[in-house]
């Protein structure tokens, strides 16, 4: 056989076997194969959307602090901030910032701005637009969880500063979103206020409506009683009884020591009779005046009684309205002093050069991660290889 035959036969028999050949070329060149898999590829596939394809995005930025004026006692620069009336409330800070990447604020953002038409502008790129593949882009979930890529919230433990930054396709955008969500979060504030300040006054409120309500019941338990007793005050009405039925025993006594001194002298004076009706009718007078202050019904020493508890009642109840109304302002003090509020570094910004994306750091980025899996990756395969060719 010619030795053009014999080259011919071993053509057709590798053409025969194209699976076979294919297997043997990967296992003679597996690094290469690799190398332009995992390598080159990802690189060019970066170097192609993040040069090309990928569209310019712009950032506003914007950075405050969620003050408080009265917190527990500091040190250091906190208590100097102090001196001023003023302190971090980093609870409020990580609630306002929570609240910015949730779906009460985009629904919120939604009554005045169409996020939809804002991330499917006509210069979006097909990858990083929203809704880009599938009719999942219609539901408000998918809208959400597209919504919070394009926020980013970082807050400072140290210094307190509160960072946001929206992102979007356009500069004009990017800012009237920050500006609402700026908008929103001072709303918030504005509601947490109010709420901490009803729970705050809450106790002491009811405190001072229950006094309010004891102090006025007490007022018109007093009037019906002065009422009832016929006088306005049993006291002062007690008082004139008792000087009147003085004057009068003092009286009933001279005239007494006179009928004596009479009837000693002259037991036949005509006057006798006329001095004995007087000094009868004055002890008539001083039984009834004794009758109004100690009888048994009606008298001033009962009415007296009644009036000093109703008095007692009174003053037990305007103490309690005192102090309840004190309690009452104190907290309205403190709920005043603990109101949060924002104080802005940065407000929102308008940008005139697009952040997004960081081409040639992207691309740079993709080719060192693709050629660490890449030489992981041939490493692991040249010990499998290793391993079988010496078992």
């Amino acid at each position: 056989m010619s030795a053009g035959q014999t080259k011919l036969q071993s053509l057709s028999a590798a053409s025969g076997d194209k699976p076979g050949a294919v297997r043997a070329y990967l296992s003679a060149h597996y690094g290469r194969v690799l190398f332009v898999l995992v390598f080159i590829l990802p690189t060019l596939l970066a170097l192609i959307y993040f040069g090309l394809i990928a569209s310019d995005r712009y950032i506003s930025e914007a950075r405050f602090i969620v003050r408080s004026a009265n917190k527990p006692a500091a040190q250091g620069a906190a208590a100097y901030l102090q001196d001023f009336g003023i302190m971090r409330a980093n609870d409020d800070a990580f609630a306002i910032a929570d609240y910015i990447q949730s779906r009460d604020l985009m629904r919120a953002i939604e009554k005045t701005i169409d996020l939809r038409a804002v991330y499917t502008r006509p210069g979006a790129d097909v990858i990083s637009r929203f809704g880009r593949f599938s009719a999942d882009g219609k539901t408000d979930e998918a809208l959400f969880r597209y919504f919070i890529r394009q926020v980013t919230v970082e807050k400072d433990p140290e210094s307190g500063i509160t960072t946001v930054k929206v992102s979007a396709y356009r500069p004009e955008d990017a800012k009237a979103l920050l500006d609402r969500i700026v908008e929103m979060s001072e709303q918030r504030v504005n509601q947490l206020n109010v709420r901490a300040r009803r729970d705050a006054l809450a106790d002491s409120e009811r405190a001072l409506n229950e006094a309010t309500r004891r102090l006025a019941q007490s007022t018109v338990d007093l009037a019906r009683y002065r009422e009832t007793a016929g006088t306005v005050d049993p006291r002062e009405s007690a008082v004139a009884t008792v000087e009147r039925g003085s004057s009068l025993r003092q009286e009933l006594a001279q005239l007494v020591v006179n009928l004596q001194t009479m009837v000693a002298r002259a037991p036949g004076n005509p006057a006798i009779p006329a001095l004995r009706q007087r000094v009868a009718a004055l002890s008539a007078q001083v039984a009834a005046q004794q009758g109004q202050l100690t009888g048994e019904r009606d008298s001033l020493s009962g009415k007296l009684g009644g009036y000093e508890q109703q008095l007692v009642e009174q003053a037990m109840a305007e103490k309690s309205y005192e102090a309840a109304q004190k309690q009452f302002d104190d907290a309205r003090s403190e709920a005043d002093r603990q109101q949060v509020f924002i104080e802005f570094i940065a407000r929102p910004n308008l940008s005139d050069d697009p952040l997004e994306p960081r081409r040639l750091r992207y691309i740079l980025t993709t080719a060192l991660l693709a050629f660490w899996a890449f030489l992981i990756f041939y490493l692991l395969l040249s010990g499998s290889r290793e391993h079988l060719n010496m078992s």
